[in-house]
């Protein structure tokens, strides 16, 4: 206690002394001022009451506060609901437990300050400003049992003064009863014999009444303790219970919560890992497609262009008129070939649009399962005992593997078309060893023709 309390306990005392001093009573004189170690135990009676009053007025006031203000003050205040304070929590709600608790502080803080100071709302402010550090409520069950077996050991502790003092008292007693043998005894006079023993006996008189005295307001003292402990272990009680109904009313269930929690950052890794896969794959792809379509139209436009020129060359220098029907089928075949050029260009064309075009479907589709499973997710959150989405959104992910499956199907059966190019190729070179071999077997009409012609197979 404050040492206000215990100078008041002394005050008391003079008052006590001065009343009486001031009214003549000859049991309170001899038990009061028989003795200086009686006036020493009634100045710590005094203190030990003064402490007890003091602290039964603290109980009388926090039961008085306990009682007006009410559950519904000192629960949080849910923005923009229209729910009662009782109301259970939302499930979105309840996924942050670090921003429940700070807005409910936040809540206690705006109180007024007679009913912020006492024990129930310090009690909780505690306890919450414990679940802000640690950012969830799977530890509160330790919290309140911490806090409330601390709470009660100061509790005990603030009455450790008055079990000294009750455990001094006769103590005292005891001592003075002593002195008062010690003196009685050592001032014996035994030439005169009758007044001797009358001595004695008001030497031992006073001695015993220090004991009497100091058993006596020890007792009272204990009687008066019994009452104000019992009160406090009342009001304990009640702050204990109100602290714990609340708590386990607004904060959501450790379990409930670690158990949304890990499912919802599942399914946030899977869409990511589905989101960086599929955007690796398209850029693979991507660069993949680019590469070839460059790649085979400069190798077809190198290979047209080098055996449109070989041809007419040939056949203008060495074949003459006999091959000019030769010539035009030649020609014919080269412009059938560019038409089988453009037209591959026109498949790689169309073929990588509507690459491109799957792509854009499978990323929208994507968009929208990705958009599916964060609303499966909070409907996951919002109740736990669902279970079966949790089933339905694997079979969607499967079902959208497998469609990314399909889709690699079709692009490596698109890629097969592009063999079709080298079919194209071999069919040039094999009208080249044609065009050879004719020329071979055709009579030459000077060996000037047959060295030019020799000179063209070489060049050919």
């Amino acid at each position: 206690m404050t040492l206000a309390t215990r100078l008041s306990g002394v005050i008391a005392a003079c008052l006590f002394y001065a009343l009486v001093y001031a009214v003549p009573f000859a049991p309170a004189e001899r038990y009061f001022l028989g003795h200086p170690v009686a006036i020493a135990a009634t100045f710590l009676f005094w203190m030990a009451a003064a402490v007890l009053l003091a602290k039964w007025f603290s109980i009388r006031r926090e039961n008085r506060l306990s009682e007006q203000i009410s559950d519904d003050v000192l629960a949080p205040s849910l923005p923009n609901s229209d729910l009662s304070s009782h109301a259970p929590l939302k499930s979105s709600q309840r996924g942050d437990v670090r921003a429940i608790c700070s807005d409910w502080l936040s809540s206690l803080e705006q109180l007024p300050s007679n009913a912020r100071n006492s024990r129930l709302v310090v009690r909780l402010q505690e306890i919450l400003r414990r679940q802000v550090r640690r950012g969830n409520a799977r530890q509160l069950a330790d919290d309140l049992r911490e806090v409330s077996g601390r709470d009660s050991d100061d509790a005990h502790d603030s009455l450790q003064l008055v079990r000294i003092i009750v455990w001094a008292i006769p103590m005292l007693g005891f001592l003075g009863t002593v002195i008062g043998i010690t003196q009685t005894l050592g001032g014996l006079d035994f030439s005169d014999g009758t007044a001797a023993v009358d001595r004695l006996k008001l030497g031992l008189y006073v001695a015993f009444d220090t004991t009497a005295l100091g058993l006596v307001l020890s007792v009272v003292a204990i009687f008066l303790q019994f009452p104000v402990e019992q009160a406090e272990q009342r009001l304990m009680s009640t702050i204990d219970r109100r602290s714990g109904e609340l708590l386990a009313i607004h904060l959501p269930d450790p379990s409930a919560d670690g158990t949304s929690e890990q499912i919802t950052a599942l399914c946030e890794g899977v869409l990511q890992a589905v989101q960086q896969s599929v955007g690796t794959q398209a850029e693979v792809w991507r660069s993949t497609i680019d590469g070839a379509h460059q790649h085979w139209q400069s190798v077809v436009a190198s290979t047209g262009t080098e055996l449109s020129n070989s041809i007419g060359q040939a056949v203008a220098n060495g074949l003459g008129p006999v091959l000019e029907n030769h010539l035009t089928g030649l020609d014919r075949h080269a412009e059938n070939l560019e038409k089988v050029q453009q037209q591959g260009v026109e498949a790689v064309d169309n073929r990588w649009h509507q690459w491109q075009l799957a792509l854009s479907d499978n990323a929208r589709i994507l968009l929208s399962h990705q958009q599916t499973l964060v609303r499966q997710a909070e409907l996951l959150a919002d109740s736990q005992s669902r279970a079966a989405e949790l089933v339905a959104l694997q079979q969607s992910l499967d079902q959208n593997l497998h469609s990314l499956e399909e889709v690699n199907q079709q692009i490596d059966q698109s890629m097969q078309a592009s063999e079709m190019t080298d079919k194209m190729a071999d069919a040039v070179r094999i009208l080249a060893r044609a065009v050879d071999t004719l020329t071979i077997q055709m009579p030459t009409p000077s060996s000037n023709s047959d060295q030019s012609n020799k000179e063209q197979r070489r060049a050919a």
